[in-house]
């Protein structure tokens, strides 16, 4: 009998107080990775990178250019994230710790206490590049060059190399990391960089186009899909998850998005210490309010915002694409006889919404059918967390050969992809079709008639 009643003390427990009551007194928590790998234009590199530094080859050939580009590492949030965080959630932080027995473990309830954004100045430090978005772009600059040493030197020589970036704090620390990564800390200084532009016509080509502005970025119906997710069972299930693990029966889906930014950034920050083992990591304390398939639904939110703002919603929006990818073919086209001569190594630093319109420009993670609020349960090619992570980045490798005309490999994330209309049986497409697949944006880009409004 006694033993009955033990059972029935322990199952009331765990349901009031959310614990998983394990032989070592464990939190109920997810794992790092089911995390990690769901947080759309907030997941951490480390979670998609390819660690297979393997150099490709290719009977014959040998690379001679790269152009890539390149997303800024790991950031602080907005300023109004950071606010949100700092007067909301703390809101929300202040109910669960009143409760008379709170719904999370004793670890996580401390945890709980401690945490503050006090730190964070909304003003001075948002959307500033922090210490794992500085590892990142160093991290990715050495794989790149153990696979492509001879594209790649470690010698800087500005007639071999042209960095460039946009004029915000982020992407000029993660061009200075990227450049430790090939030449060394005390190499660094060397490194000439033009003037930043703020609406640089290749880097970030959506800036100056008064009509996407106006026909997307800034046009209620851009975000219909998103809003009507909201309503939709998953969404609402996700909703009703976290109010049930808070114990906050009022939360609104607002509050739930705000609690997932910020678990994301809080993820992406701390990476797990391989050295002292993962059950000593940082852990948001927000994250543990989550299941997966609250996680998956708040991702697939974003996802059709991302789509509908910057992806294949909307023609205009990947068709201003066009100068980058003008850019792209002068720089690997070039010779030693071209004028002005394109260095073989052209490394650009830019933000999400310039690679996720150039990824829609180039037809990848294309689905067959528009995203919308209807097809979450749908196996996507759109998603933002693997193709828009932190640090994402774009490459376009020219490769000469002894046989034949020129050559070119591109990778997304480290990883060779196959563009729609070169050849599917081969990671290698001739330059010749490459140009004639995407002739107009090379013989047609007027972005002043197509920003016209």
């Amino acid at each position: 009998m006694l033993s009955q009643f033990y059972c029935l003390f322990l199952l009331l427990l765990h349901f009031f107080v959310g614990v998983t009551l394990s032989e070592e007194g464990e939190c109920r928590r997810l794992n790092r990775a089911d995390i990690e790998g769901r947080l759309s234009t907030k997941t951490p590199y480390r979670a998609i990178a390819n660690y297979d530094e393997t150099p490709p080859k290719y009977a014959g050939c040998h690379p001679t250019r790269i152009w890539s580009i390149i997303r800024h590492g790991t950031r602080n949030p907005s300023e109004s994230v950071i606010l949100q965080a700092q007067n909301r959630l703390s809101e929300i932080k202040k109910r669960i710790l009143d409760q008379t027995t709170p719904p999370i473990c004793t670890a996580e309830l401390k945890k709980l206490r401690q945490w503050h954004w006090m730190h964070l100045n909304a003003t001075e430090d948002e959307k500033l590049l922090v210490a794992e978005g500085e590892d990142e772009l160093i991290e990715l600059a050495e794989r790149m060059q153990r696979r492509f040493p001879d594209l790649l030197p470690e010698l800087y020589n500005p007639e071999w190399y042209y960095f460039k970036y946009t004029a915000t704090q982020r992407t000029l620390k993660s061009a200075e990391s990227f450049a430790t990564g090939l030449f060394g800390r005390h190499r660094i200084h060397t490194v000439r960089y033009p003037p930043p532009l703020h609406e640089d016509p290749v880097l970030r080509f959506y800036k100056g186009c008064g009509k996407w502005k106006t026909d997307v970025d800034k046009n209620p119906e851009t975000l219909v899909n998103a809003r009507r997710f909201l309503a939709e069972p998953q969404m609402q299930s996700a909703v009703e998850q976290v109010r049930s693990s808070t114990r906050l029966t009022d939360l609104q889906p607002e509050d739930v998005q705000l609690m997932y930014t910020v678990c994301a950034f809080e993820t992406a920050w701390h990476r797990p210490r391989r050295d002292s083992g993962s059950k000593s990591s940082y852990e948001s304390v927000w994250c543990n309010f989550f299941d997966v398939a609250a996680l998956e639904a708040l991702e697939f939110f974003e996802d059709l915002e991302y789509y509908w703002n910057d992806g294949y919603g909307y023609e205009l929006t990947h068709r201003i694409a066009c100068p980058a990818i003008a850019d792209m073919f002068a720089a690997i086209s070039s010779s030693e006889e071209t004028r002005p001569r394109r260095a073989n190594a052209t490394l650009y630093f830019t933000h999400s919404g310039t690679l996720l319109k150039l990824l829609a420009h180039l037809g990848l993670a294309r689905d067959k059918k528009p995203l919308t609020h209807k097809h979450f349960a749908s196996e996507r090619l759109w998603r933002t967390s693997q193709i828009d992570a932190f640090a994402t980045n774009l490459a376009f490798l020219r490769y000469d050969c002894d046989k034949g005309k020129p050559q070119v490999l591109v990778l997304h994330q480290e990883r060779v992809v196959r563009l729609p209309g070169c050849p599917q049986d081969q990671d290698l497409c001739p330059l010749a079709t490459l140009r004639r697949i995407y002739a107009n944006s090379v013989d047609h880009c007027d972005r002043e008639n197509m920003c016209r409004m």
